[in-house]
């Protein structure tokens, strides 16, 4: 998730857990541990592109860090705060959770979270949330504003934590009623366009649960859509075939930028030429505005034999062309209504 859901939420349980015995302090230090696993975002800084992807949300989003840190981060709280009576345990329980928390709520997004690093490579996600919600991050950001400007000794200190992480929690599940209902809408759509993939996902389009991205995998051919829960129940969705050309990899497959795109990817990529270089499309992170626009490119697309992109820039692409038209269509693509726009092509 994005940092600002992390601070709040960090402030909300460190409210929860340590206000009787630190005050105000159990604020900044759940803020402390619940961005600390965020820190491997300093490798974009330092290495190429390829290789900071992997390691964003690799080691330190893993049980192991967790467990380790949360030593570490308790060992320095006991001797900042030794005139507490705070035990040791009771510390490394915070910091242990508060990190813990940090990737479990990562793992709801389609990036996919490292959990077993650095024993296994394999990247968790369970596509639940868009990594940027509003929706899930207010109550949590109304809740942490009450309780960073009001007086450490107001009574309502706890019911304000626990409203939003109650609020939150409540959209998670509602999130995930939604997910059942778009899987088998989308699961009837492929009957429906006599559609066999072999394995396919949904993840909610960005800043909402409720429209929904679609990726299938049907032999040399991916097919994408859009559902949203407001759709009319008898409307199939419209699926899109984009060819893999995983062909084109074969003269640089054993390049180590290429290894690590596919990896990073999860296998859901296609490539495509653009001045004669290949690049490497990662279909995890939907298209630029895919809900209205037919062939449209997806967000995330990598120059595989170019050293000139970065983590930040690429990025980019997941808002572009976004402005006050396409913000009032996206809202009637949410609500289920047609999109007249949706005909265009590019």
């Amino acid at each position: 998730m994005d940092s600002l859901t992390h601070i709040c939420l960090g402030a909300c349980v460190g409210e929860l857990l340590l206000h009787k015995q630190l005050g105000k302090k159990a604020l900044l230090w759940g803020i402390l541990a619940q961005n600390l696993p965020d820190i491997d975002s300093m490798a974009a800084l330092f290495l190429p592109a390829d290789r900071a992807f992997l390691i964003h949300r690799g080691i330190t989003h893993s049980l192991f860090f967790a467990i380790v840190v949360g030593l570490l981060l308790g060992w320095l709280a006991i001797r900042v705060h030794y005139k507490t009576r705070l035990s040791f345990a009771a510390l490394v329980f915070f910091f242990c959770f508060q990190l813990l928390l940090h990737d479990l709520l990562d793992v709801c997004n389609s990036y996919g979270t490292g959990l077993l690093e650095p024993f296994s490579n394999h990247r968790f996600s369970v596509n639940l949330l868009y990594v940027a919600d509003p929706f899930f991050t207010v109550a949590l950001l109304i809740a942490a504003i009450l309780l960073i400007f009001k007086g450490a000794g107001n009574k309502q200190r706890s019911k304000w934590a626990w409203s939003g992480i109650i609020v939150s929690a409540l959209y998670l599940c509602f999130s995930l009623v939604n997910k059942v209902i778009v899987d088998k809408k989308v699961e009837e759509s492929f009957a429906a366009s006599h559609l066999q993939p072999s394995r396919y996902f949904t993840t909610p389009a960005p800043f909402n649960n409720m429209l929904w991205y679609v990726v299938a995998d049907c032999g040399d051919v991916y097919y994408t859509g859009y559902r949203s829960i407001w759709d009319v129940r008898t409307k199939p969705v419209d699926f899109e075939a984009y060819d893999k050309n995983h062909g084109l990899l074969q003269p640089i497959k054993n390049y180590p930028a290429v290894k690590n795109m596919m990896e990073f990817a999860d296998e859901y990529y296609t490539l495509s030429l653009i001045k004669n270089n290949p690049y490497l499309n990662v279909l995890r992170f939907e298209q630029v505005q895919g809900w209205q626009t037919k062939n449209a490119s997806f967000a995330f697309s990598y120059p595989l034999l170019s050293g000139d992109s970065n983590a930040g820039v690429l990025q980019k692409g997941r808002l572009a062309g976004w402005n006050k038209h396409t913000v009032k269509l996206y809202i009637e693509r949410i609500a289920g209504e047609p999109v007249n726009s949706k005909s265009t092509t590019k």
